[in-house]
């Protein structure tokens, strides 16, 4: 099964919804999974500190939709946080797919900084919430298959 499948099989469109956007009320299908965290405290001349969310939504109408939040924060500007729409995750059908798919994007914060979405130091916490929805880790290494001839 795909990540869209995936979530869909969850049936996580049950109570309050999450939240709401342009397109419809949305129920997300696991809690936030952070793929990225980098930059300073945030605190007087140091860098924003700075993360990225995998938000896996299944909204009222039936629509999967995978975003990434990217989320500054510097005392001195506050939060800020964008949205940017990952639809090529939801076509994986295991986690090594999910992550080659998002090694491949670049998303700016605050600042106009074209950085990677996902880091591998992530790549754990990544792992264990998209095995618990029910994804698998990969597929079948080429070399374990056995050819009769």
């Amino acid at each position: 099964m795909t990540l869209s499948e995936i979530i869909e099989s969850q049936h996580c469109r049950r109570g309050k919804a999450a939240g709401t956007t342009k397109h419809g009320a949305f129920w997300n299908a696991c809690e936030n999974i952070c793929i990225r965290s980098y930059g300073g405290d945030g605190i007087g001349q140091n860098a924003s500190d700075k993360a990225h969310d995998l938000q896996l939504r299944h909204y009222r109408d039936g629509r999967v939709k995978a975003t990434v939040r990217v989320w500054t924060w510097h005392q001195n500007h506050g939060h800020h946080h964008t949205y940017v729409a990952v639809p090529s995750v939801l076509a994986c059908d295991t986690v090594e797919g999910v992550i080659v798919a998002l090694k491949a994007i670049r998303v700016d914060d605050q600042y106009g900084d074209g950085v990677p979405a996902y880091s591998d130091y992530q790549q754990d916490a990544l792992t264990a919430a998209l095995v618990a929805l029910g994804m698998p880790l990969a597929a079948p290494a080429p070399d374990d298959e056995v050819v009769v001839t």
